[in-house]
């Protein structure tokens, strides 16, 4: 049987989902697939758990390795890999069964170099569909490398860089998951998607999702600072160079990488644009005072973020914490608070962060707690002179 699609599975101790994530592969309505199960060096049950359904199933390939991170496990895939095209699927998440078939339909019918799906975000019992930035249909890849990585909307990508939500060809996936450095450990999705979508010719944008992203207890209660600036080095130096290599799209994307750095840092390491400033912190939002009560609005990674950072600032974090979905965040143990009780406690703090990175999403935000009675003014994102300063923050970055 010839196999039309190769589909990676990076597994690193992730014993509890495992099994769950093969069974949703093999349920696939497309037999023409082969399964490559990467153990990187799994302390867990996981090995003994890919031996089993490989023992089970001829078309589940098992490689045990030492562990040397998910750049590593996706090379060593890869290199194994004999089908036409690619998925990606992480081992703590779930499929549903037509997700590849209906991927390479469009791949076949519509000449697509790159299949991109839309997808849901499962945490505890709620799913949530990710819609797609961009509207369904068949691309030119050139009319889409412009808004790529960073549109007009300040930190708005209109191509996800997630490989899992997408069917990649394999004669051109290789060598760029081949040529990733494996010491990257931050943005290792980024540095395959973007390269790849700078050599090829069409993709497709479906109406369709299939993809469950587990996201899991402890992805959603950490606070801290998220960067680890040489990690974060490593993946911008390595897209500067790869991006300044292209004869064609050079100076387009090293624009656009440098709007990237930014957001990535806004998200990672925003004490970053603080640096030389004694007075005021939290300069991307006008700057606050040192002395302020803060409060932030929104417990995703920026908030996460910032709440991480206030706690090094002034020991306690943000005054108030709120999000829409704080019932949830506060099963999981954050200190997250509905918005209407953010309201009623706004005596309690000078200003309140909205913690996002999108404008239209900020906005509605805005409005929303306007309607409920937040005081005029109150609420504050990203100053205007921060998100349309062109300084090169790319170099001062990789100094």
């Amino acid at each position: 049987m010839k196999t039309l699609i190769s589909i990676i599975v990076p597994v690193f101790n992730v014993e509890q989902y495992l099994e769950k994530c093969i069974k949703s592969i093999l349920n696939q309505t497309i037999k023409e697939l082969e399964i490559i199960l990467v153990d990187d060096g799994s302390t867990d049950s996981s090995p003994k758990i890919c031996d089993l359904f490989c023992s089970q199933d001829g078309r589940v390939h098992v490689i045990h390795k030492k562990n040397g991170g998910l750049v590593s496990a996706r090379k060593a895939g890869i290199a194994a890999a004999t089908g036409e095209y690619v998925g990606y699927v992480d081992g703590d998440d779930w499929i549903e069964p037509g997700l590849y078939e209906q991927m390479l339909d469009y791949a076949i019918r519509y000449q697509a170099d790159v299949v991109e799906t839309e997808h849901f975000i499962d945490a505890g019992t709620a799913s949530t569909r990710v819609k797609s930035k961009l509207g369904y249909g068949r691309y030119d890849a050139g009319d889409l490398i412009p808004i790529m990585l960073c549109d007009k909307d300040f930190n708005e990508c209109r191509i996800p860089p997630f490989l899992w939500s997408k069917l990649f060809k394999r004669c051109l996936l290789e060598k760029h998951q081949m040529q990733v450095n494996e010491d990257l450990f931050c943005g290792e999705d980024i540095a395959v998607t973007y390269p790849y979508i700078l050599e090829a010719e069409s993709v497709y944008i479906a109406d369709y999702a299939g993809y469950h992203y587990m996201q899991r207890c402890d992805s959603m209660t950490g606070i801290q600072n998220y960067g680890k600036e040489e990690q974060d080095k490593a993946l911008i130096l390595y897209l500067n160079t790869i991006f300044g290599k292209n004869e064609k799209y050079s100076s387009l994307m090293l624009g656009q990488l440098n709007q990237y750095t930014k957001s990535m840092l806004l998200l990672r390491q925003i004490r970053f644009f603080d640096n030389g400033s004694e007075n005021k912190k939290l300069l991307p939002f006008g700057g606050v005072n040192v002395k302020d009560r803060i409060a932030l609005y929104c417990a995703g990674r920026m908030g996460k973020q910032i709440y991480g950072y206030l706690q090094e600032l002034n020991g306690q974090g943000a005054v108030v914490w709120a999000d829409k979905e704080y019932a949830l965040y506060q099963q999981l143990g954050l200190p997250v608070v509905s918005p209407g009780e953010a309201v009623e406690r706004q005596e309690e703090y000078d200003v309140l962060l909205i913690a996002v990175s999108s404008k239209k999403v900020s906005q509605a935000i805005r409005q929303s707690l306007s309607e409920i009675g937040l005081k005029e003014g109150k609420a504050v994102w990203l100053a205007k002179e921060f998100i349309d300063n062109d300084n090169y923050v790319l170099e001062d970055f990789l100094r």
